[in-house]
C-alpha cells in the first residue's frame, strides 16, 4: 500500500514539474517575442562601406559638364560622318606605371571604318611610324581591323635590331609596355569617344567645375578649351583636370591633356597623358595598299 501511495505521489510531483517547464518555456518565448525592435537592429546595424561615404555629392541640375558634352558629341558626329581618313603628326607623353616616358614624335594615318548600306565598306585601319626619341626613330606601327588575327605588325626601329618585325596584340602586356592604349583605340574619333564615356559617368556627381575658353591659340589655330577641374580626389574620378582643346573651324580635338591630383598642396598636378594633333589633313583619300605590310614605303620584314 505505501508503494502504491509513493508512486502516486511521484507521478504527481513529476507531473507539476513537467507544467512549471512548460509554462517557463512559453513565458520565455514571449518575452523573445515582444522584445523592443530597437534593441534588435541595433545588434545588426549596416554601416556604409567606406567608398560609399566617400562619394562626391549628387549632381546639380543643369550639369555643368552639359555645354562640354554637347561639343564633344558635336565632335564625334562631324568625326564619324565626315571623316574617311586623315594623316598627322602627333605629339604624346605618357605615365606609365608612375613613371612620365619621354615625348614622343609620331607621323600617322588614319582609315575610320565606314559602313554602307549596313556593309562594311571600309576596314579601321592605322599606320604610325615614329620619328623620335631617337631609340625609336622609324619604328612602325600597323593594324588593320579583322586582320591579321587581330594583331598588328611593329618593325622595332631604333638604334638595336631596328628591322626586328614582329606581330603582337594591341592589347597585350608586349604592346602596352610603350602606350597607356592598345593601338587599336588610337586616333581623334576613339579618344572623342573615351570622353564622352568618362563625362557621362562623371555627371552621376556633383563636385565638377567646368570652365570654357575662346580664342586659344594650338598651332596658330583658333580653338575653344575646355577644361574641366574635379577638385577632391574621390576613387569614382579619373582626374584632377582635364583640357581638351577643339578647333574652331571644324568640330575637331587638336589637343588633349590631363593631370592627376598633386600630392601635396604645394606641387603642381603630375601630368598623367597629353596628345597633340597637327599637320592634320582630312580625307586624303588613302588606299588600301597604304595599310598593308608589304607597302614599298614602308621596312616591314616579310612574312
Amino acid at each position: 500500500m505505501l508503494t502504491v501511495l509513493m508512486s502516486t505521489y511521484l507521478k504527481k510531483v513529476l507531473l507539476i514539474c513537467l507544467l512549471a517547464i512548460t509554462m517557463l518555456l512559453c513565458n520565455s518565448h514571449w518575452i523573445c517575442a515582444t522584445e523592443p525592435q530597437a534593441e534588435v537592429t541595433t545588434t545588426n546595424r549596416i554601416e556604409l562601406p567606406r567608398s560609399q561615404l566617400e562619394l562626391p555629392p549628387p549632381p546639380p541640375v543643369p550639369h555643368p559638364l552639359e555645354p562640354a558634352m554637347q561639343l564633344a558629341g558635336e565632335s564625334y558626329v562631324f568625326l564619324r560622318d565626315q571623316v574617311s581618313d586623315y594623316s598627322c603628326s602627333i605629339v604624346k607623353q605618357e605615365r606609365i606605371d608612375g613613371r612620365l616616358k619621354p615625348m614622343e614624335f609620331i607621323s600617322a594615318k588614319v582609315r575610320h571604318q565606314r559602313v554602307v548600306n549596313s556593309r562594311q565598306s571600309q576596314r579601321a585601319s592605322i599606320y604610325l611610324r615614329f620619328l623620335g626619341p631617337e631609340d625609336m626613330v622609324d619604328r612602325e606601327v600597323l593594324w588593320v581591323e579583322g586582320t591579321n588575327g587581330g594583331k598588328m605588325v611593329v618593325r622595332r626601329g631604333g638604334t638595336r635590331f631596328q628591322y626586328l618585325t614582329l606581330e603582337l596584340d594591341p592589347a597585350g602586356d608586349a604592346a602596352l609596355q610603350y602606350s597607356r592604349y592598345p593601338t587599336s583605340e588610337s586616333g581623334m574619333i576613339n579618344m572623342v569617344r573615351k570622353l564622352i564615356d568618362v563625362g557621362t559617368a562623371d555627371m552621376q556627381y556633383g563636385e565638377c567645375e567646368v570652365q570654357i575658353f575662346e580664342d586659344v591659340k594650338v598651332d596658330n589655330r583658333p580653338c575653344k578649351c575646355v577644361q574641366v577641374v574635379h577638385p577632391q580626389r574621390r576613387s569614382v574620378f579619373l582626374f584632377n583636370i582635364v583640357r581638351i582643346f577643339i578647333d574652331d573651324e571644324v568640330p575637331i580635338p587638336v589637343r588633349y591633356e590631363a593631370y592627376d591630383w598633386p600630392a601635396s598642396d604645394s606641387d603642381p598636378p603630375p601630368l598623367i597623358e597629353e596628345y597633340t594633333f597637327r599637320n592634320i589633313r582630312l580625307n586624303v583619300g588613302f588606299s588600301d595598299s597604304e595599310f598593308q605590310r608589304s607597302y614599298s614605303e614602308y621596312k616591314f620584314r616579310p612574312r
